[in-house]
């Protein structure tokens, strides 16, 4: 994956699970995004949920239940 990617995968899964995510590269040059980072890698980016997500919190089941 590459840097670019791996921002805009950080970017969506907060958008989406209205939690912060990293994007980051390890030790071994993969970048990724993630949720908690570990002490061997380096930090290329943070990015917060918008606060709509925040303020407005839904669990996956009450999505899919509201779906159905």
């Amino acid at each position: 994956m590459t840097e670019e990617r791996a921002r805009y995968y950080a970017k969506v899964l907060a958008r989406s699970m209205g939690r912060t995510f990293y994007a980051v590269r390890s030790r071994e040059g993969r970048f990724m995004a993630v949720q908690i980072p570990s002490d061997d890698c380096e930090i290329l980016g943070k990015v917060t949920p918008p606060r709509s997500v925040i303020e407005n919190p839904q669990s996956r089941a009450e999505q899919g239940r509201r779906a159905a």
